[in-house]
C-alpha cells in the first residue's frame, strides 16, 4: 500500500470529519508518516485534487455506479474519492493501480465488505469515467462549474466579470497544480547565492519573473519550510503575485509605512526590505496567535526597528498617523488562491462577498485619513471577479493592478491605490 495514498486518505478524513484545512491536514499527516519529498509531493497532489474535485468525483460515482457517495460511511467515501481522483484527474496513474490501491485501503480500514464495494464502484468509474467527463456540457456557468468541480456561484461571478472564455480559463487555472515560488530576502546579505546553491543542490530548477525581480519559481519536489535557507531567513515562501503588491505601494527608504493586516509576514518583510530595514514600519495584527507568528517570521527575516501592534486595526491609536504608505492586505474571499488552497472554494459562500467588502470599505475609510499629504494607500485582495474589487472606489483611485493566474501571474490579486485626502 502506498504511503503517499495512506497519508492523503488521513488528510481527507481530517478535512471532512474535523473541518481541517487540507494543506494543514496534509502537512501533519506527512510529518507523522515521515514521507520523503517525492512521496510528500504525491500525497499533496492527491489530497488537493480529491478536495478540489469532490463535486465532479461524487457526480461521476453517482452517475456511473448508481450509488450516492453521501450515503457511504466517511472512510469509504474518502477512499472512493481518492480512487476516482486518480482515475479521472491524474494521467500518470494506471487504472488498475488506482483501483487496487483503493481496495487495499478499504480492506485495511473497513474490512472485506467495504473493499468489495469500493472495487465495484471504482471499476465502473474506470470503465466509463473519462468518456463521461468528456461528454459533460460546458455552455453555461452551472455546466462549467460541474465539469470543473466548483460551486455554481463562483463560475457565475467570473462569467459576469470576465465573460465565458476567460471564466473557463480561470476555473481551469484553479485546478492546475499550484506554482511554488519564493522571495529572496534582500535584508540577508548573500541570500540569493545561498538559496540558489541549496535548492539546486536538492535538484530544483529556479526560474525568474521580470515583473517580480526577487521572485524565484521552483520546479521540483522541495519542501521550502524544511530548508536551511528558510530557517535562516534567506527565502520567504511567497507567490509571484504577492510580491507585486509592496512595490505597487511605492515604498522607499526613509518613509513611514503601516501594514494594517500584517500576518503572516510575507508582505511585511517585503515592505521592510524595500525600506532597507524595519525602521519606520508599523505592523498591526489583532489575533494574538497570528501576531506571535508574525513576530517570529519578521525576526527570521532579520527585520529590526519596526513596531508590532497586537490590536484590531480600528483601535489604532490617534498618534499613529502621517504615514507615507499604508497597505491594507485585507481579509477577502480569496478566490484568486483557489489553486493553492484546495478547500477554499467549498468554504466560501456568496454572502461572504458583501460582508467582506463592507469590512474592506470600513478599513479604507478609517485609515485613509492617517496618510500624510502626498501619501498613498493600497487595498490588496487575493480575490478576483467580485464586488470586493470596488471596495475602495469611493476614494480617489490612482491606479489598479489585477493579476490573474490564467494570464501567467501565478495567483490572482487585485490591488487598488488611492491618494491621500486633499
Amino acid at each position: 500500500m502506498s504511503d503517499a495514498r495512506s497519508v492523503a486518505l488521513e488528510a481527507l478524513l481530517r478535512v471532512e470529519a474535523d473541518g481541517a484545512w487540507a494543506d494543514r491536514a496534509l502537512a501533519s499527516a506527512a510529518a507523522r508518516a515521515g514521507l520523503d519529498a517525492r512521496d510528500r509531493a504525491l500525497a499533496a497532489r492527491l489530497t488537493a485534487d480529491a478536495v478540489k474535485g469532490r463535486r465532479l468525483l461524487d457526480a461521476a460515482v453517482s452517475a456511473l455506479a448508481d450509488r450516492d457517495p453521501a450515503k457511504l460511511d466517511p472512510e469509504s467515501r474518502a477512499i472512493v474519492r481518492l480512487g476516482a481522483c486518480q482515475l479521472l484527474l491524474l494521467d500518470r496513474v494506471p487504472a488498475h493501480a488506482a483501483v487496487s490501491t483503493a481496495v487495499d485501503l478499504a480492506r485495511a480500514r473497513r474490512g472485506a465488505g467495504a473493499a468489495g464495494l469500493v472495487n465495484a464502484l471504482l471499476r465502473r468509474v474506470a470503465e466509463h469515467g473519462r468518456a463521461w467527463v468528456d461528454d459533460l456540457p460546458d455552455r453555461t456557468p452551472g455546466e462549467a462549474a460541474l465539469r470543473r468541480s466548483y460551486p455554481d456561484w463562483i463560475a457565475e461571478a467570473w462569467w459576469a466579470a470576465y465573460g465565458p472564455e476567460a471564466a473557463r480559463a480561470l476555473l481551469d487555472a484553479g485546478n492546475a497544480p499550484p506554482e511554488l515560488a519564493l522571495r529572496i530576502n534582500r535584508l540577508r546579505a548573500g541570500a540569493e547565492e545561498r538559496v540558489e546553491a541549496e535548492l539546486t543542490g536538492l535538484g530544483a530548477v529556479l526560474a525568474r519573473d521580470p515583473d517580480a525581480p526577487d521572485a524565484r519559481v521552483v520546479e521540483g519536489a522541495v519542501d521550502l519550510a524544511a530548508t536551511r535557507a528558510f530557517a535562516d531567513g534567506d527565502l520567504v515562501p511567497m507567490s509571484r503575485s504577492a510580491q507585486r503588491i509592496a512595490p505597487f505601494l511605492g515604498v522607499e527608504p526613509g518613509r513611514r509605512v503601516l501594514d494594517a493586516c500584517a500576518a503572516p509576514g510575507g508582505k511585511a518583510g517585503h515592505l521592510a526590505a524595500l525600506l532597507g530595514g524595519g525602521a519606520g514600519l508599523d505592523c498591526v495584527e489583532r489575533d494574538p496567535g497570528r501576531a506571535r507568528q508574525l513576530a517570529e517570521a519578521l525576526a527570521r527575516q532579520g527585520v529590526e526597528g519596526h513596531d508590532l501592534l497586537a490590536i484590531d486595526v480600528f483601535q489604532l491609536p490617534a498618534e499613529r498617523t502621517d504615514y507615507d504608505c499604508i497597505l491594507i492586505d485585507a481579509p477577502c474571499t480569496g478566490l484568486g488562491t483557489v489553486g493553492s488552497r484546495p478547500d477554499l472554494r467549498w468554504r466560501r459562500e456568496p454572502a461572504d462577498v458583501e460582508r467582506l467588502a463592507a469590512l474592506q470599505r470600513g478599513m479604507v475609510d478609517f485609515l485613509r485619513p492617517r496618510l500624510a499629504p502626498g501619501g498613498a494607500l493600497v487595498l490588496s485582495l487575493c480575490t478576483l471577479g467580485t464586488a470586493e474589487a470596488q471596495a475602495a472606489d469611493e476614494h480617489p483611485v490612482e491606479a489598479r493592478l489585477e493579476l490573474r493566474p490564467d494570464a501567467g501571474a501565478g495567483e490572482g490579486f487585485v490591488a487598488v491605490r488611492v491618494s491621500a485626502a486633499p
